[in-house]
């Protein structure tokens, strides 16, 4: 293995072998081998912290016509004149160079430069082929505006001391000559063998800056190796340890940032025992399946790493430890930093019993191997999870085991994640944060759906689910018996969406893995958006689970159902956060008695849904956007898209958990009803607690959109609706009467004809009988 060779290719070689010959030969480099990128600094003649002189006025100053020299002149003003007089900026600095020969350290003065100008615009001046003037000095320069260059010293002539804005702008020789006989010799293989291991050794541009008494490393270029025609999967990438005897003992945070690794895939990226910090977003943008921290890395805290991000595409991320470091350690593929005092033993990935130890000291997990299995166990000895544990661009654990050794969960977590735990109660106020469901070790999995069990007596405490109000809970059916209960923990995974199935097809497609065409799978994920619903989109939940039958269903157990949900009549409460988002039909028992805060809104619920009389509570944010029959109240109401001003009643003593006054403030003003004049229709045709002076308020909206309205009778109307209609005054009109038959003969009504019928032949005799009799009309045959 070449000392000097910071990236090489190896698909073969185990990694155990690969990080040996690593720290048996570590990188030096030395300073010609590297960019050095030296912070900026202010040169003579540059003020960094610009002060702005107070205000003041500008008064002509008589006493300054008589005086010869102007110090202070702008420069700016010097060089728009001489552009509009036709002297070119050789020219100028020329004309500038002659006023100042023979000035001996003295700078020059406005009406010198002033004069060589004007003689040199009408040509009578000998300025312009005057001899070199003496070099100007920044200030100078900065006042005839012309911006000053730093000019390295005298002393940095030498090698040790280059200067960076040369080498930033050169490739050194050996990268170039190293470059090119790796291109030869890649492209002498291709001639001569097909074969897929080929190696190779090659340096690219790397860029340092000082840090302390050491280097940091601020930027590997892995790109360059694709341009010049090198393979760039399987790589083997070491960073140094020394440049010319000094350490590097950082890696800064933009080091290998998309712009340096793009189109580069790493098989393993080596961080050498001399790194003691290791910046946060170090290795999110390299496609880097294995990262090895040395010895020497006490710092290191990861951001939260999209694996979407790196080009190409990262299938996976893992991290190794060196067995001796102070502050980092692996176990069980995750990667733990220790929490106050630490271990100074050698620690792998098979040494259980320091973790096992009472004398442990507490870990972070910082980072778990992705991709993950449907169900992970986080490490014992964790007792803080890092908002970076656990990578985005896939798919993440569906459920979670944690040790009682956790007392905090930083960041946010999948809010479909199931926690398990010994103690869920204490669980549940660790993740209540971050989101997510909480149950203990006894639970079980049925048909996707996870079930926890609880005492009949108290179904609520077990699985820390119990109400922060502390009111006491009807007895249910399983406590009248004294057996157990069951509750519904977590319903079916959520369907990946037609986003999603796009860019897997498409990242699929790309690898080569499938050969489906990017029309195609455009096509499938669009198909999948308008799929009639079908047998497996059905999630009947049982009656009984082992024995305990289902009474309870937890909070944000079904975020996502399937297109048909039904609940069995067993069940007595759902609580809160029950969305059931992708639901269409909904099924709720008889014997249902309380509905939590924000359940059932999906929107897309086929209405109207039917709320059994049974439910005497449902909690606010319910059944947005949707159509529902309160049995209770034999009425059809539509529910507003504003869960702030929400009608639903929780706790009610008359069994109608609905505010019916605010719901007709509501339908006068019309917003967010997901049919306004359908609700208004309905709310007459059923005029439970609507009072005469609404009704009449309510009629006359209807009149205001009358052919709208007897459309709608004659098309979703019944018997019922018209017999309201009718009795609250909208058919009194002649002409609206005509209409309304007519729409309703063309839609087959026969039954509401007859009936509209019938009411106006009662109508007109009941006003013959009131009008007077005429004395003729007493006397006719």
């Amino acid at each position: 293995m070449d000392a000097t060779a910071l990236v090489f290719r190896d698909a073969t070689s185990s990694l155990d072998d690969l990080i040996a010959r690593v720290q048996e030969n570590p990188i030096h480099l030395t300073l010609a081998d590297v960019t050095i990128e030296e912070p900026g600094h202010p040169i003579e003649g540059e003020n960094w912290r610009p002060q702005l002189a107070p205000y003041k006025p500008w008064v002509h100053d008589a006493a300054l016509d008589e005086t010869e020299e102007l110090d202070g002149t702008d420069g700016d003003l010097l060089i728009v004149g001489a552009l509009g007089m036709g002297i070119t900026d050789e020219e100028r600095m020329g004309i500038i160079g002659s006023a100042v020969r023979g000035e001996e350290g003295e700078g020059p003065t406005a009406s010198a430069v002033g004069q060589a100008i004007g003689e040199a615009a009408a040509g009578t001046g000998a300025a312009a082929a005057a001899a070199p003037a003496r070099k100007l000095s920044p200030h100078e320069l900065w006042t005839l505006g012309q911006t000053p260059r730093w000019q390295p010293k005298e002393e940095a002539k030498d090698p040790s001391c280059e200067n960076a804005r040369e080498t930033q702008k050169r490739e050194t020789s050996q990268n170039r000559e190293t470059l090119l006989t790796a291109r030869e010799t890649l492209l002498s293989d291709r001639e001569t063998s097909q074969s897929e291991e080929t190696y190779f050794a090659t340096n690219v541009p790397i860029t340092v800056r000082r840090d302390g008494e050491g280097y940091a490393v601020s930027a590997v270029h892995l790109g360059k190796l694709a341009e010049h025609g090198l393979r760039a999967d399987g790589l083997i990438v070491v960073v140094p340890s020394f440049i010319d005897d000094v350490p590097v003992v950082r890696i800064a945070s933009e080091a290998f940032s998309r712009r340096f690794t793009s189109g580069a895939r790493v098989r393993l990226l080596v961080v050498p025992d001399t790194v003691e910090v290791v910046g946060s977003q170090a290795f999110n943008a390299v496609s880097a399946e294995v990262v090895y921290l040395g010895a020497g890395v006490r710092t290191y805290d990861p951001s939260p790493l999209d694996m979407a991000l790196p080009n190409p595409r990262l299938e996976a991320r893992r991290y190794l430890v060196s067995p001796v470091n102070k502050c980092y350690a692996i176990k069980e593929d995750c990667l733990l930093e220790r929490l106050g005092g630490g271990h100074s033993e050698r620690l792998g990935a098979g040494d259980a019993r320091l973790f096992s130890s009472e004398t442990m000291a507490p870990f972070r997990l910082i980072f778990a191997s992705a991709p993950y299995a449907e169900h992970f166990v986080v490490p014992d000895g964790v007792r803080v999870m890092s908002a970076a544990a656990f990578a985005k661009g896939c798919p993440p654990p569906r459920v979670i085991d944690v040790p009682d050794s956790l007392e905090r969960v930083d960041g946010s977590m999948n809010p479909e994640t199931l926690w398990r735990a010994s103690d869920p109660a204490a669980l549940a106020r660790i993740v209540a944060r971050c989101g997510g469901r909480v149950t203990d070790f006894q639970a079980v999995e049925k048909n996707q759906c996870w079930y926890g069990f609880a005492e009949g007596n108290d179904p609520a405490e077990k699985d820390g689910f119990a109400r922060e109000d502390g009111v006491a809970k009807e007895p249910s059916v399983a406590a009248e018996n004294g057996s157990r209960e069951a509750h519904l923990v977590a319903g079916p995974p959520a369907p990946d969406s037609p986003s999603r199935q796009f860019s897997s097809a498409a990242h699929a497609r790309m690898r080569g893995a499938t050969a489906v065409s990017a029309r195609e799978a455009a096509a499938n994920a669009a198909s999948a958006m308008v799929a009639p619903v079908s047998a497996t989109d059905r999630l009947a939940l049982p009656r009984e689970v082992e024995g305990a039958p289902l009474t309870l269903i937890a909070e944000r157990a079904l975020i996502t159902a399937p297109a048909t949900l039904v609940i069995p009549d067993t069940v007595r409460e759902v609580r809160d956060d029950n969305a059931c988002k992708g639901t269409r039909k909904l099924m709720l028992p008889e014997g249902l008695r309380t509905i939590g805060a924000h359940c059932f809104c999906s929107r897309t619920l086929v209405g109207p849904v039917l709320i059994p009389a049974s439910v005497t509570s449902i909690g606010e944010g319910s059944f947005e956007y949707a159509i529902v029959r309160l049995a209770a109240a034999d009425a059809v109401v539509h529910i507003t898209s504003d869960q702030l001003i929400s009608c639903f009643l929780e706790d009610v003593e008359d069994g109608i958990p609905f505010d019916f006054a605010r719901y007709d403030d509501q339908l006068l003003v019309g917003r967010g009803l997901p049919d306004h004049l359908g609700a208004l229709l309905h709310r007459v045709a059923a005029p439970f607690r609507l009072a005469p002076e609404m009704r009449d308020r309510i009629v006359e909206a209807l009149r205001e959109r009358a052919a709208e309205a007897v459309q709608y009778v004659a098309r979703e109307g019944d018997i019922a609706m018209v017999r309201a209609l009718a009795d609250a005054g909208f058919l009194n009109d002649v002409e609206l009467f005509d209409r309304q038959i007519e729409r309703l003969r063309a839609s087959n009504r026969t039954d509401c004809v007859l009936f509209l019928m019938n009411w106006q032949h009662d109508r007109a005799e009941a006003a013959r009988a009131t009008a007077p009799k005429r004395a003729r009309d007493r006397f006719a045959l």
